[in-house]
């Protein structure tokens, strides 16, 4: 993992989210969890031989960021917002999340495959301790700030340790890759990035792409409002939906994150979705 300040570290190179370890004088706190078994396995054994594990917690519902939790099961609670649980461990796309789980492990940590759970076996460990607006967690001398922060998604929340000075933000940031879009409420989502700019932290841990800088929302800002901007020449010419799915794409701009290149099609598919449903106000499906 990569060490960010003395007790703050983070996965930044692996296929999912960017999971995290926040080290304090009464053990780690996880910040959600790594989708390769391998990864997640010396992540813990990693936390372990520092002291206990003393919670978990998710930033959000998809797949690549509670895929480890089984492994927490009966060890700490896990923390989440309050409507977390609504989505929990549903589908990934339309497929059944163990399945879709599976598929990655015997495609991408095929080593480790003898070590994943049957399906009947599989503990779906959702959160026991869950939040509405703000949460304030102190473990040993350590306070961690939970925010709920929507526009990825409905329940999303960020994590700032102000005495390290670093903020887990989930994939309300995609750093130096495919921005997804899929879930989006894209008003929600600029005012979030608006209210993180305000905690200026020094360093920002982002779902998916290297740890930034506080500055790097404003690029985040300025390409959500690229995207609007290439959908609404389109609306304004008169494109139907269809025309703005086959006529616009920043497949150029970024690659896909680590091991989902095969997913570039989708994000573009869905990124121009849910622009032209925002600026039209349309409940079309695309």
């Amino acid at each position: 993992m990569e060490q960010i300040t003395k007790n703050v570290y983070a996965e930044t190179k692996i296929r999912g989210c960017n999971p995290g370890i926040v080290f304090t004088e009464e053990g780690s706190v996880f910040i959600d969890t790594a989708q390769w078994i391998s990864s997640l396995l010396e992540h813990r054994e990693f936390a372990k031989k520092k002291g206990p594990i003393k919670y978990l917690i998710n930033t959000e519902f998809h797949i690549d960021h509670i895929f480890g939790n089984h492994w927490f099961a009966g060890e700490c609670p896990v923390i989440g917002h309050e409507r977390l649980s609504d989505d929990f461990w549903t589908v990934a796309g339309d497929v059944p999340c163990y399945q879709y789980s599976l598929e990655i492990i015997r495609r991408q940590d095929a080593a480790s495959l003898h070590l994943m759970p049957a399906e009947k076996d599989y503990i779906v460990n959702k959160p026991t301790i869950t939040f509405s607006e703000r949460m304030e967690l102190d473990v040993g001398n350590t306070r961690f700030n939970l925010y709920h922060t929507p526009g990825h998604s409905d329940s999303q929340i960020a994590v700032h340790i102000p005495g390290e000075n670093v903020l887990f933000v989930g994939d309300t940031l995609f750093a130096e890759c495919q921005m997804w879009l899929h879930s989006a409420n894209i008003p929600q989502l600029l005012e979030t990035l608006d209210f993180l700019e305000s905690l200026n932290a020094e360093w920002i841990v982002p779902g998916h792409g290297p740890v930034v800088k506080n500055d790097y929302i404003a690029v985040q800002r300025a390409f959500i409002y690229e995207w609007i901007a290439a959908v609404a020449e389109k609306v304004i010419k008169g494109w139907t939906l269809e025309e703005c799915i086959a006529g616009i794409s920043f497949a150029d701009r970024y690659p896909v994150d680590i091991g989902q290149g095969e997913m570039m099609e989708y994000i573009q598919h869905t990124n121009v979705v849910k622009c032209y449903n925002y600026l039209t106000k349309s409940r079309q499906k695309g």
